[in-house]
């Protein structure tokens, strides 16, 4: 049985068309493509906020849409749980009143949150007696989540909920989320238009542009398509390198990544889980050859598995254990005679690394 069957056709005032299917399975999944595909149009319709002209939707085997046997469960009988880029908490109630208004919606035959574990989770038991508008931005997302997941739902729908975060904020309510994920094993699907949410958090990215599907698999092999979406808003695509263990050896901070050890900037060490280092592809430098006697302290050697060229830029995808990319030149990769499946060594300085939660 599918998590998500999605199967709908519409057409809107100002000329846009949707016509998709979807068949999900994965647990955490992303909705990733530029502004206006369609992305929140497509959960808008799984809440029941938009009916389509035509279509059929079904979340963990319950109909909850079929327009041609004429069903359609009002948002209140759908069983998922909506967050929204503006968390859209009630201001004349306090957030420990939104937290149970989201417990008044769970039907019986729902699953059932325990309070007090999910306040623990999102670390939020010091909010329970204030109002909204005193709340950050990232208080306001995470008791949005914290309502909408006493709601008790089969899918989680999270609409570009970090849009409106800085970065460090982002990274922090990606962690709540990830932490809820690993709690309650709630299926997610998240919408987004960046690629570092989409590599950090997504076991499966979907690509929309337009209202129409153009691929759907793990995140690795999506976002290396040609061209892949997203990359000329960001300048090309992000690293995130998974941290699988970090230590302190002789005063130095030292993570494992793919069989590799990678020096870390001088300061506090994080032991959250997960964890990532996060660069910029320009601070990579390629050599065909380990180089010794340089001041980059990292050298990761792996081989190429991708060569994408776009506005004078070459991107290449080593795998050095998990995939990082480099930019160079046209010059440098004739000069480096880069091809798939070249060995290569990357180098990495300290300085341009950064470790985040």
């Amino acid at each position: 049985m599918s998590l998500l069957e999605f199967e709908c056709q519409h057409l809107y005032p100002d000329g846009f068309s949707l016509d998709l299917r979807l068949n999900l399975e994965a647990h955490f999944a992303a909705l990733f493509g530029p502004s206006g595909s369609g992305k929140s149009s497509i959960l808008s319709m799984i809440a029941g906020l938009t009916s389509p002209k035509e279509g059929r939707i079904c979340v963990a085997g319950q109909t909850l849409l079929d327009t041609a046997a004429g069903r359609c469960l009002p948002p209140e009988a759908r069983n998922v749980g909506v967050v929204f880029q503006d968390s859209l908490l009630f201001p004349h109630l306090t957030v420990e009143s939104n937290l149970r208004y989201g417990e008044r919606w769970r039907k019986h035959k729902r699953r059932a949150l325990d309070f007090a574990r999910v306040i623990d989770v999102l670390e939020i038991a010091a909010l329970l007696d204030r109002y909204p508008e005193g709340l950050s931005g990232g208080e306001q997302q995470r008791v949005g989540l914290g309502r909408a997941l006493l709601s008790g739902p089969e899918l989680l729908l999270m609409d570009e909920p970090l849009a409106s975060l800085d970065a460090p904020l982002k990274a922090r309510v990606l962690a709540y989320l990830e932490r809820v994920v690993s709690e309650w094993g709630i299926p997610t699907l998240f919408v987004t238009h960046a690629q570092a949410e989409v590599r950090r958090a997504a076991d499966w990215v979907v690509l929309i542009e337009n209202g129409r599907l153009l691929a759907d698999g793990i995140p690795e092999e999506v976002l290396t398509r040609p061209e892949p979406l997203g990359w000329t808003d960001s300048a090309g695509p992000v690293n995130l390198l998974r941290v699988e263990e970090i230590e302190e050896q002789a005063g130095l901070a030292i993570a494992r990544v793919g069989g590799h050890r990678i020096q870390l900037p001088a300061g506090p060490l994080s032991h959250r889980s997960p964890l990532f280092i996060q660069f910029s592809p320009a601070a990579v430098v390629l050599s065909r050859n380990d180089v010794k006697d340089l001041s980059s302290r990292n050298h990761l050697t792996g081989q190429v598995r991708q060569l994408i060229q776009i506005s004078g830029d070459v991107f290449v995808a080593v795998d050095v254990g998990q995939i990082l990319w480099a930019v160079v030149t046209p010059e440098a990769a004739s000069d480096l005679e880069l091809a798939i499946g070249l060995e290569v060594t990357c180098l990495l300085k300290v300085h341009s690394l950064s470790l985040i939660d």
